[in-house]
């Protein structure tokens, strides 16, 4: 007889303990072995263990993260000590022999590796296994499955695949075979193991004495073990059964129910295990096959993305991302997102903007202190706009078109792993393998040409943007990804700062920032406060185009007002905004003053962000994206009038420790919109697109991060009920 047994419960419940599997393991008859029991957790980073009881102190008790049950089963086998492994599942209770009449066997034969135990319901007269076999078409069910156990399976037996449920292992065949194939996750690992253990000569036996118990009586397989079984049937006949994958495609459960998604998934993994597990002939046999085969089922594009994912999935090259922005040329907040971005993932991946007009990376570091020397830039001219000679690329000018112009900055992304429209252009049909649309707020109606539903996900930067998305569009935003805001420079506080109301704005043709009304403002504040006239300026900064119409009434009309401290600043850099905001006192921003169309209101506002993390008092707009930094009367001012705007002023003005203490609330808010904070979204993102790219199954750190947003958006729906801004 063996020394010492190992006894190995796999649990993936982190909150509880397996009270009943390990009190049948403890009650079983003695055999005269040390028994060692070792308790393996699946959870994630942040969940802890569960306590063990006084008595059963003696048991092991191992964390394996990640979620993946043939991870845990490889932790909880590699440190164990017995001659023999049994390996349970937590929901099992074993009869009182179970263990002596599994040694009775296995000791009676050197060959033998594996024994598949009689597995029951709860109910102890139904059989839920008693080993496993071919159906055909490599799908596997157990054998005897919901039969009354009436003594029909009351030999042992050799059989040619085992069920999970409750096996006993030599621990020379699990040494000799090596360790379970991670890649399965959960189901189906046995089967693999089945075939290994075959291929090495061991043999594999049913004992109908050795009997265990399912606490649970649910005979119909639930949505995640028919996910498993169908997925990993596509990487069985992958790894083992090459020749037979092309053919198994139709024969998928995926393809019967129309789940392309998960069989397009499924093939890239399968595709990699032959790869890997199959010499170079056999390979090459696979793909000449499949370049037949996939454009008639998934079409031909995807049939092409099929090959560039595999690359990908084999880590033959780096990820290539094409990020295409119509206003590249010009310095907004949506150039410094999607360049934040880039600047981020730049190292990892292989990264392209796409620009219609003439303009060069290096004016990024100048507009907004990023470094992209990394990236590349590619230039494609639309002709449908070059000959208009327009200076923006407005898709509104698209309207009785035959063809879509847009159509050479789709084919173009082709080219690329991930495609990402980065300024709401909605007539971009992405052909990418993976893509992502990131809209600041759904401006446009659904048009000829509108193609953002066909986008793999879909960002936006407030909840006020998520919210407009689903009303106008009828699309869910996939994650709210607030931008990264980085303009910290206020060492000295909220003291030292002069008095200097700021405002930091592009001067937008159409007037929707509302430079006009707020100097309207500012002078009859003035007028009306001849101290605030004499000791306080207003600045108002922004980038600007030299023939912009907008910029030039503000220019005319500031020269009929004939004041001197009301001051405009162009196409500063970013030290110079930097410089202004150290210096303000109070921010102001306007954008949506009286208006109610919903996209006139400011969708979020980097700028008043970049205000209060430089001690300056903001006092901004009641409406959009604002209400999602401003706190009114806490670490701000929310305005709905120009009187009220007045009003909130004043009060900053007349009471400087108020002032004082709103700033550095203000300070402490805009912790919530930091670099760090958008890096640490922007990683988890792409960890899961990198993840799907390469053929992998979906990330549970992002799912969360998607009901955490989706919860935050709820919670704003409901407000919106009662207001329209």
């Amino acid at each position: 007889m063996p020394d010492k047994v190992s006894l190995i419960v796999v649990h993936n419940h982190a909150s509880k303990y397996p009270t009943s599997c390990i009190e049948s393991l403890l009650k079983m008859d003695d055999c005269g072995v040390a028994l060692e029991i070792i308790l393996v957790v699946c959870c994630s980073e942040d969940e802890t263990a569960p306590s063990i009881n006084d008595k059963n102190t003696d048991i092991k008790i191992i964390k394996s993260t990640g979620n993946n049950y043939v991870k845990a089963l490889n932790a909880g086998i590699q440190p164990s000590g017995g001659t023999y492994v049994g390996v349970l599942h937590h929901a099992v209770t074993v009869e009182k022999k179970w263990l002596k009449t599994m040694l009775a066997v296995i000791t009676g034969d050197g060959r033998i590796g594996v024994i598949q135990s009689k597995e029951l319901f709860a109910d102890q007269k139904t059989i839920k296994s008693v080993g496993v076999k071919d159906t055909g078409g490599f799908n596997f069910h157990d054998v005897g499955f919901n039969e009354e156990d009436a003594g029909q399976y009351s030999r042992p037996a050799a059989i040619n695949f085992y069920s999970g449920g409750a096996a006993f292992f030599r621990k020379s065949c699990l040494e000799a075979v090596g360790v379970f194939d991670e890649d399965f996750i959960q189901q189906t690992e046995n089967i693999d193991y089945s075939i290994r253990c075959r291929n090495q000569g061991w043999k594999l036996m049913y004992s109908p004495e050795s009997i265990i118990c399912h606490q649970h009586s649910d005979a119909s397989p639930d949505e995640l073990k028919q996910y498993y079984d169908a997925r990993n049937r596509m990487l069985l006949i992958g790894k083992h059964y090459p020749a037979n994958l092309p053919a198994a495609i139709t024969g998928s459960d995926f393809y019967k129910k129309n789940n392309m998604v998960a069989l397009y998934r499924s093939l890239v993994q399968a595709v990699k295990k032959t790869a890997e597990d199959q010499p170079t002939e056999i390979i090459l046999r696979v793909l000449d096959d499949l370049i037949d085969i996939l454009p008639g089922v998934f079409g031909t594009i995807r049939a092409i993305n099929f090959f560039s994912r595999l690359e990908l999935a084999l880590g033959l090259r780096k990820i290539k991302i094409g990020i295409y922005d119509q206003a590249f040329h010009f310095p907004g907040g949506g150039q410094r997102y999607a360049a934040t971005m880039a600047a981020l993932l730049q190292d990892q991946y292989e990264i392209t903007f796409i620009a219609n007009k003439d303009a060069a990376l290096e004016l990024y570091r100048e507009w907004f202190d990023l470094d992209l020397s990394r990236c590349r830039l590619k230039i494609i001219s639309i002709p449908f706009f070059e000959k208009m000679k327009h200076f923006h690329i407005d898709e509104g000018l698209v309207i009785h078109e035959p063809a879509n112009p847009f159509d050479i900055i789709s084919r173009e992304s082709l080219n690329y792993d991930i495609f990402i429209n980065a300024n709401m252009l909605t007539k971009i049909k992405p052909l990418s393998a993976l893509s992502v649309f990131i809209c600041h707020f759904p401006d446009r109606e659904k048009e000829k040409f509108f193609s953002v539903d066909q986008y793999d996900y879909v960002l936006n930067n407030s909840n006020y943007g998520a919210y407009w998305l689903k009303q106008k569009w009828g699309i869910d935003a996939s994650l709210r990804l607030y931008p990264s805001v980085n303009m910290y420079q206020g060492l000295a506080g909220a003291d030292h700062k002069s008095k200097i109301i700021l405002s930091v704005a592009r001067f937008e043709s159409s007037g929707s920032k509302k430079q006009l009304e707020m100097m309207r403002v500012f002078h009859e504040l003035c007028r009306k406060n001849p101290d605030v006239s004499k000791e306080w300026k207003f600045i108002m900064a922004g980038g600007s185009t030299n023939d912009n119409p907008y910029f030039a009434r503000v220019k005319n009309e500031l020269a009929l007002l004939r004041v001197a401290n009301i001051e405009l600043r162009i196409n500063l850099n970013n030290a110079d905004i930097l410089k202004l905001y150290s210096e303000a006192s109070i921010f102001w921003h306007a954008c949506g003053l009286g208006e109610s169309d919903p996209h006139l209101v400011e969708h979020f506002g980097m700028t008043t962000v970049e205000a209060m993390q430089n001690y300056c008092v903001p006092i901004v707009i009641n409406g959009g994206g604002q209400r999602e930094i401003v706190d009114h009367e806490v670490n701000g001012f929310l305005f709905s009038s120009a009187q009220e705007l007045i009003s909130c002023t004043l009060k900053v003005i007349n009471d400087d420790e108020l002032r004082k203490r709103i700033a550095a609330a203000a300070y402490e808010k805009s912790r919530n919109f930091s670099a760090d904070m958008f890096k640490k979204n922007v990683e988890s993102l792409f960890a899961n697109i990198e993840n799907r790219l390469r053929g992998g199954e979906p990330l549970f750190p992002l799912q969360r991060t998607f009901r955490e947003g989706q919860s935050d958006f709820e919670k704003y729906k409901s407000r919106k009920a009662t207001t329209l801004l």
